[in-house]
């Protein structure tokens, strides 16, 4: 069973259809419901990840059927804003979207990776989040985090063939590159040694590649197109 949070956003709705050609999917949204029909493998739940009683209530209500879980982390929120002026409910909000909701979901669903002796954890992080550009402070920070989780992960549940590891991910054609101005998309993909974006096959063969490795564990992949 894959578990994708996310299921609503840019790379977590077009990822889905490669998904499915691996393993049945939970797609978990919180804001708003994806357009694409369940069936075939497919389910929607809407869970709030920051909130302990909404997992718990998501782990119980499918806790029968979980079984060889792959977790995908892509749920994420970024507001931007300089570090003088960032308010104390932005820096939260990116928080406990992107690292205790993270958190929160790995830790209720580990028991279940535990019991069977198998489980893959894959945490998306990003190109722009690892660099740290002006006005990320809680996205990049999130993002970074990310990193020191996973390896934590990685070293506690190994003995368990559980693995741990972070897709570091650059600039694709859905996702928050297409809420750019038209200067600022230049200039990303000036960065690009192919000047063009990713597409999402890219993500999903690294998380094909992921769930039959694992000797691959505390890992920092980067899909980005060698971006600088």
């Amino acid at each position: 069973m894959i578990i994708l949070s996310g299921a609503s956003g840019g790379v977590g709705k077009e990822i889905i259809k490669h998904l499915l050609k691996m393993d049945d999917v939970i797609g978990i949204y919180n804001s708003s419901h994806p357009a694409a029909p369940t069936g075939n493998g497919l389910v929607y739940e809407k869970v709030d990840i920051g909130k302990p009683a909404g997992i718990k209530s998501f782990v119980k209500k499918w806790g029968h059927r979980l079984s060889k879980i792959t977790l995908i982390h892509g749920a994420a929120v970024k507001i931007d804003g300089l570090s003088a002026n960032y308010t104390e409910a932005d820096w939260d909000k990116v928080m406990r979207v992107n690292l205790k909701g993270n958190f929160l979901l790995t830790q209720a669903l580990l028991p279940h990776m535990l019991r069977e002796r198998w489980g893959r954890i894959i945490h998306f992080s990003s190109l722009g989040g690892m660099q740290g550009g002006p006005g990320t402070i809680a996205y990049s920070a999130s993002k970074t985090g990310l990193i020191g989780m996973s390896r934590v992960l990685a070293k506690e549940y190994a003995r368990f063939n559980i693995t741990s590891n972070v897709l570091a991910i650059g600039y694709f054609e859905v996702g928050l590159f297409n809420a750019l101005n038209n200067d600022e998309k230049k200039k990303i993909l000036n960065k690009i040694p192919s000047k063009k974006l990713g597409g999402i096959s890219n993500i999903a063969n690294a998380v094909e590649f992921l769930m039959k490795s694992d000797y691959v564990n505390g890992a920092i992949i980067n899909i980005d197109g060698g971006a600088d």
